[in-house]
């Protein structure tokens, strides 16, 4: 029986470079992503999260394929293998509409089967699962154009769900949403991830939605600057900011309060748990 990696996604030494660019876009970089985990990548504009989602799956190929290595579900990214890994990898884009090429829903989701040569019998019975799964049962054969935009970001989830990846990636997937739409999406993404043991590789600049991580990478001019659990990383308040970046309000606070010389125990992630902290902190005095 062969012991799969814990790593489902591994970058050693990876740099790419754009034609006719002056500097690489990644450079030299090295990650680890785990089997089954939620990681965010997190960095300004420009700082190289896309092209780290577009070399996973084989989209871009690194400057140098013998000191750049890229390995998926223990498959290195080859010219031979770059089918099978793309089959194993799912991306939602921002912008859902760029994804649709059916007349209906149904017609949509099944586009990825079809491609994939599956029988009518089976591609009948995995399109409605699909659906259902995202809770779009009830416009099963309504026009994508016709949807919200929540709902047509819903679809787009159904229609990576469909082929059964192992691996699906949120490029910024729900940045054109209201709150209300974006927590909806997360939520079912959430549900997905712990039913089918997804790994989540979400690319993204809502801080909140970062905090649902395992692990945060933070990217900078194509270099990796740093990675950790979401506690770690934010609570480099310095560090965020020269780089750019937004802070949640409860760490920004903690900051403040340990300039203060109060200390505050690194559980408190939240402002719920910051609010009941300093409640506790006020009883005492």
């Amino acid at each position: 029986m062969k012991i799969l990696n814990k790593n489902i996604i591994e970058f050693k030494n990876v740099t790419f470079t754009y034609p006719e660019a002056t500097k690489s876009a990644v450079k030299n970089v090295n990650l680890n992503i785990q089997r089954g985990s939620w990681t965010t990548i997190l960095g300004r504009n420009g700082s190289g999260k896309s092209t780290v989602t577009r070399l996973i799956n084989g989209l871009l190929i690194p400057d140098d394929q013998e000191k750049s290595k890229i390995i998926v579900d223990d498959i290195p990214l080859s010219e031979k293998n770059v089918w099978k890994i793309r089959d194993l990898v799912g991306i939602v884009f921002q912008n859902p509409d760029n994804q649709f090429v059916g007349a209906t829903v149904a017609d949509d989701v099944a586009f990825g089967l079809e491609n994939r040569g599956i029988p009518r019998d089976e591609m009948l019975k995995i399109v409605p699962e699909a659906i259902k799964s995202v809770s779009m049962s009830d416009y099963i054969n309504s026009e994508p154009s016709n949807l919200s935009g929540g709902q047509k970001q819903r679809v787009a989830i159904a229609g990576v769900l469909a082929v059964h990846p192992k691996i699906i990636i949120l490029d910024e997937a729900t940045s054109m949403l209201d709150p209300e739409g974006r927590q909806n999406i997360l939520n079912i993404i959430l549900k997905i991830k712990k039913r089918d043991n997804l790994t989540i590789l979400s690319i993204t600049h809502d801080i909140d939605e970062a905090q649902l991580a395992d692990q945060v990478i933070i990217l900078n001019d194509g270099i990796k600057v740093d990675q950790g659990t979401p506690n770690e990383i934010f609570n480099k308040v310095d560090q965020l900011k020269e780089l750019g970046l937004d802070v949640p309000f409860a760490f920004k606070l903690k900051h403040k309060l340990s300039k203060a010389g109060i200390s505050v125990p690194d559980y408190v992630n939240s402002e719920e748990k910051l609010v009941k902290f300093l409640c506790q902190l006020n009883s005492k005095m």
